[in-house]
């Protein structure tokens, strides 16, 4: 929310906000990285979520240059600092595979990723609030500072959490290989690419739209994210528990029908004056994105043997990064038509399409 909103102020068109959107998972293009960087998962991790985090105060220069240079730099430092944190995704996963039991990885991922999400969900609602109190672009300035200061000092904290010995090989680029001639992994990474395809093409939008259509203001779309991460809390360890019991797959199948149908539909329905859906929108988001994002990683574990781990989550994070470059591109070619209410109006459309067609496409090759 806050880098949107500090974007819409420099002067962000919506081609802009897809590739500001899009910068996470065109990272993700470079997780294989991972594989040839020599060390512990527990140092490495530490230093690129440090240096990833600290670069980000060069975001706090950018309305001291000229405007026509804003949004070129904003962009750049974006990339360097998600390029720099993107072997986190394989270093990060492959720590906590060896630390969390398989019988119990539904249970915890889902409690801990509800967790992550109503803390820095307070953070949002907490600067959104204050964003609003301050005069532009001071607000931003000094939340986007406080916000490398405490990055930097969680990063700190890897340093404290164990990491179990390896006793697996250590991967190399060569062994990506296995995991695409696996039929099974290879079908889900094409799932995984065209769903977040379809999620790209439209979740760069949804923020502009409540603060520029819905005119909901700074502190309003914070308090949607607590009720979202809040209702995280209370479904994520649901979901977990439904995962152990069933499967991830059928997870990411219930949990994709809610985020491909009925988010969408509540957000293109809403208006300035009738945000209702887009109050209740919050409380499906967080049922659906509590027990999809971890479902989605979880079967990758479930599918990847123990000594090809790395490589199975390497080329996961390569089928997010296509996805997520394809979707944006469309997204922001989509918007940047003009068409229907608003801009962001019609790459939703397109959102909710690809999304059920990947999703249809997932069910129908199981």
């Amino acid at each position: 929310m806050v880098i949107t909103g500090y974007a819409l102020w420099l002067g962000a068109s919506p081609a802009v906000l897809a590739a500001l959107a899009a910068l996470p998972l065109v990272a993700q293009l470079g997780m294989p990285i991972a594989l040839l960087l020599k060390g512990s998962r527990k140092g490495l991790s530490f230093s690129l979520a440090f240096w990833g985090r600290a670069f980000f105060v060069l975001a706090l220069l950018l309305p001291f240059m000229p405007p026509w240079l804003r949004i070129p730099c904003l962009l750049l430092v974006a990339a360097v600092s998600q390029v720099a944190v993107a072997p986190l995704g394989v270093l990060w996963n492959s720590w906590m595979a060896d630390l969390v039991v398989p019988e119990a990885r539904g249970r915890y991922f889902g409690f801990r990723n509800a967790v992550v999400g109503l803390s820095g969900t307070l953070g949002n609602l907490a600067a959104g609030r204050f964003i609003d109190l301050m005069p532009r672009p001071t607000g931003f300035l000094l939340v986007l500072g406080l916000a490398v200061v405490v990055g930097v000092i969680a990063a700190g904290l890897f340093r404290l959490q164990y990491e179990p010995p390896s006793t697996r090989k250590k991967e190399s680029a060569k062994d990506l290989e296995a995991p695409w001639k696996d039929p099974a992994f290879r079908a889900y990474l094409v799932f995984v690419a065209t769903w977040f395809a379809g999620v790209m093409s439209g979740a760069p939008f949804v923020f502009p739209l409540f603060l520029q259509y819905a005119h909901m203001s700074f502190a309003e779309v914070g308090l949607w994210t607590v009720i979202s991460a809040g209702c995280g809390l209370l479904f994520g360890p649901m979901w977990g528990r439904v995962a152990d019991r069933t499967s991830h797959r059928q997870v990411v199948v219930y949990t994709a029908l809610v985020a491909s149908s009925a988010l969408p539909i509540l957000w293109l329905v809403a208006a300035p004056d009738q945000k209702t859906t887009i109050w209740i929108s919050a409380v499906l988001d967080g049922l659906a994105w509590s027990g999809l994002g971890t479902a989605l990683n979880n079967v990758v574990l479930h599918l990847s043997p123990p000594a090809s781990r790395s490589s199975y989550f390497a080329l996961f994070g390569v089928a997010l990064g296509l996805g997520g470059v394809v979707g944006s591109g469309l997204g922001g070619a989509v918007g940047s038509l003009g068409l229907g209410p608003s801009p962001y109006h019609l790459p939703i459309v397109v959102s909710l399409a690809v999304r059920l067609i990947s999703l249809l496409a997932f069910v129908l090759k199981k």
